[in-house]
């Protein structure tokens, strides 16, 4: 069905594998449209009563934006970028369904953002949070929104100004995760928290999820449209190019 995702479905939970590990499932342009999809599916389908995101292999959940896609943007093109993100977090936030995140590894930049957009997120040992977009020259609006709605305001500015990360234990410590596991526990962890919540009263549940999208719809449409101006100035300046391609090739 999909080329850089994968779909399972045991009874009324639905499984979802960012499934691009040789790059440490870093969000390209195809994977984003097929997450998408598979989201406005979910929510067309009321039998569906809860869903697990997860990363492909044991490094990483996802490493955030594939930048070789991005590198060469124009500031024009940087704000289309991140209209193309506001789109797929607003498949992940309308969901009626609890969302769980079972991060498997690293979870960085848009990788990080994704975890965060779930309602929960269970860890592995090795799992690991950051937004290192600064290092980049990518300023990190959307992160450092997320990031205060979790963790606060002087926790999410730390991370967001530094490009330093939490490991599982720290993430724990901070409230960003509700549980660390051992790696080959931690789907069936999400599984068995999955299936809990999808056997409770479904009209309930969609009551709660509307009413949090509530209280962080302005700040959300505010931030994306601050987004799309920071990242334009950035790209623009020419400071998002360097970065990244500084990155690139110390990757090589």
């Amino acid at each position: 069905m999909y080329e850089h995702i994968v779909w399972e479905r045991t009874e009324n939970v639905v499984v979802i594998t960012l499934d691009r590990p040789r790059v440490l499932n870093a969000l390209n342009r195809a994977l984003k449209r097929e997450l998408a999809d598979a989201l406005t599916k979910i929510k067309g389908d009321e039998s569906i009563r809860a869903v697990v995101i997860t990363g492909a292999g044991d490094q990483a959940f996802s490493a955030g934006q594939d930048l070789t896609e991005a590198k060469d943007m124009t500031g024009p093109e940087a704000e289309e970028w991140v209209r193309e993100f506001e789109l797929l977090y607003d498949q992940v936030r309308m969901l009626d369904v609890p969302v769980i995140a079972a991060v498997n590894g690293w979870a960085m930049g848009a990788g990080c953002q994704l975890a965060l957009l779930a309602d929960i997120r269970i860890s592995s040992e090795n799992a690991r949070y950051g937004m290192p977009e600064i290092r980049d020259g990518i300023p990190a609006v959307f992160g450092l929104e997320l990031l205060w709605n979790t963790i606060g305001m002087s926790r999410g500015l730390y991370l967001v100004l530094s490009g330093d990360s939490l490991d599982a234990r720290q993430a724990q410590d901070a409230g960003l995760t509700i549980k660390v596991v051992q790696r080959r526990e931690l789907l069936t962890e999400a599984m068995a928290l999955a299936r809990t919540m999808a056997q409770f009263a479904p009209i309930a549940m969609k009551q709660n999820k509307q009413y949090a999208r509530r209280r962080t719809e302005s700040d959300f449409r505010a931030c994306a449209r601050f987004c799309e101006s920071a990242h334009h100035a950035s790209f623009a300046a020419g400071d998002a190019k360097r970065g990244m391609e500084a990155f690139l090739t110390k990757q090589r």
